[in-house]
């Protein structure tokens, strides 16, 4: 068929001249996907509104010999709150570069889509931090990374005196087994329940949690960290958000 329909969130927009975007969707039916949204940034376009960067939409989609374009599309959810704060905007933003870092094009991932549309939409709530580090271990899950947590990941024995947290081995190591990474680094007991429990309880619970200063840093790290070992590469998004904080609060303080 030559027309088909996706419902899609934008995760990335570039300007092709002549008011073309091409666009680069992350949809419930396909996973990510490549189209061209010819005329969009006239003031005259009524699509104009619907490709915005986060922009939940439904298009419909034609078929191209290289690259499929836009026909129609109509706005489902604009997210216009992230809009107004640049913290907001700033995590919507690594949400976004992180699927686009994560997923290969034409690969289907429902459970992706839906825990991103989840998570943006209790970011208006607030705790968007928290959202932020549920979403990447739960996404380094749906991708096949998720971290092990609930024993040693070397030896599979129960976790017992002074923990480790391998990037390499992929998870929590015992004292005995942390020799097999002399690269791993400390993580108390309490920071691997914490994580445990980021990357079980359902979002809209997550407000419920009550983690200290000192515990958001390094879980932030560890699992930026862990994410970048996969992907092989820095997420620029992720340096802003620093930037940001360290203007914001003053030096020392990560978001």
């Amino acid at each position: 068929m030559k027309l088909y329909k996706v419902d899609a969130l934008v995760l990335r927009s570039i300007e092709c001249g002549n008011g073309d975007k091409l666009l680069v969707l992350f949809s419930r039916e396909h996973g990510k996907m490549k189209v061209m949204a010819h005329g969009v940034t006239k003031p005259t376009s009524r699509k104009r509104g619907s490709v915005q960067l986060f922009t939940y939409t439904r298009f419909l989609i034609h078929r191209g010999r290289e690259l499929d374009s836009v026909s129609q599309c109509e706005g489902i959810e604009m997210f216009s709150f992230l809009r107004d704060s640049l913290e907001q905007i700033s995590y919507a933003s690594y949400l976004a570069e992180l699927i686009d870092s994560l997923t290969p094009e034409g690969e289907q991932n429902e459970p992706l889509f839906l825990l991103v549309l989840e998570t943006l939409r209790l970011m208006e709530k607030g705790e968007a931090e928290i959202l932020t580090r549920s979403f990447e271990v739960k996404a380094a899950g749906l991708m096949g990374y998720q971290p092990v947590l609930d024993a040693c990941a070397q030896c599979g024995e129960p976790l017992s005196g002074e923990l480790f947290f391998s990037l390499g081995i992929g998870g929590v190591l015992c004292e005995v087994c942390s020799a097999a990474d002399p690269r791993a680094v400390p993580c108390s007991k309490g920071l691997v329940e914490t994580l445990k429990v980021l990357s079980s309880w359902p979002a809209d619970r997550l407000h419920q949690l009550k983690i200290s200063q000192a515990d958001r840093k390094q879980i932030k790290r560890l699992l930026y960290s862990y994410l970048k070992y996969h992907l092989e590469k820095e997420l620029k998004s992720a340096s802003f958000l620093n930037r940001f904080a360290t203007d914001l609060w003053g030096a020392g303080k990560d978001i």
